[in-house]
């Protein structure tokens, strides 16, 4: 991925959070919703994910924080503040803004592959109160999570979360040619769908899956693996080299 692109893009990225609707009413607004989100955004890139320490964060920095991101009071927003205003985003609306930033840095790219992993949230509780499992898609080009999808809300395990988010995945993401995973995705309904799409798949079988790696040695112990026949293309290009290769030696021999 070209440098300079990637750091221009950075310096547009706060534009997306322009687009975005604001949850809140307009009576009692303090902070400018834009701002908000740049501030926690930029708390995540600095590794901070609970709100009161993100505060006390922006207290310490507030001069140097305060007017790049668009506040204009004297004093940070408080944890609750950023809370209630988080808590009515639109993921759906932040996902689709979010990757219309990232399409244009991958142009140039010829393939791309992402991993699928299942992931436990250290923050997010579900309905009954248990922690959170996310499906967690990883851009291995650019080193980063492009999207997230609760397994919870699909009322299914990973396989079938994947499955019932793939064509939001692929509709947000056209470029994936390729998707990897443990052996907890090998599972057929998936992999119709994967390849329905057109999109070709990886997964890694382990011990830990004996079941699973017995039926894969089986299958492929029946294959044989014979070498590629050489074609007829593919001789004549190889004789065509070697006539220019014995034109250049004669060359620089007369010379």
């Amino acid at each position: 991925m070209n440098s300079e692109r990637s750091a221009c893009a950075l310096t547009v990225l706060p534009e997306i959070f322009h687009h975005l609707t604001d949850p809140r009413k307009p009576r009692g607004v303090r902070h400018p919703f834009t701002a908000l989100c740049s501030l926690v955004f930029l708390g995540m890139l600095a590794q901070i994910i609970e709100m009161a320490v993100l505060v006390r964060w922006a207290e310490t920095n507030w001069d140097t924080l305060k007017e790049p991101l668009g506040f204009d009071r004297d004093a940070p927003p408080s944890a609750t503040c950023i809370s209630r205003t988080l808590a009515g985003l639109s993921l759906q609306e932040f996902r689709q803004h979010f990757a219309a930033w990232l399409l244009p840095l991958l142009e140039d790219e010829e393939f791309l592959a992402a991993a699928v992993d299942g992931k436990t949230c250290r923050q997010g509780l579900d309905k009954d109160g248990n922690p959170e499992i996310l499906i967690n898609v990883f851009l291995h080009e650019l080193k980063l999570a492009i999207t997230q999808f609760p397994v919870g809300a699909s009322k299914s395990n990973e396989p079938g979360c994947l499955k019932q988010n793939l064509d939001e995945l692929l509709s947000l993401f056209p470029v994936l040619q390729l998707l990897t995973g443990d052996a907890i995705y090998l599972q057929r309904p998936l992999l119709e769908v994967l390849r329905e799409h057109g999109v070709d798949y990886l997964m890694q079988v382990k011990d830990n899956q004996p079941d699973t790696k017995e039926a894969l040695e089986a299958c492929f112990a029946e294959e044989h693996l014979d070498k590629p026949v050489k074609t007829t293309e593919k001789k004549r290009r190889k004789n065509h080299t070697q006539v220019m290769v014995e034109h250049q030696r004669r060359g620089v021999s007369a010379g």
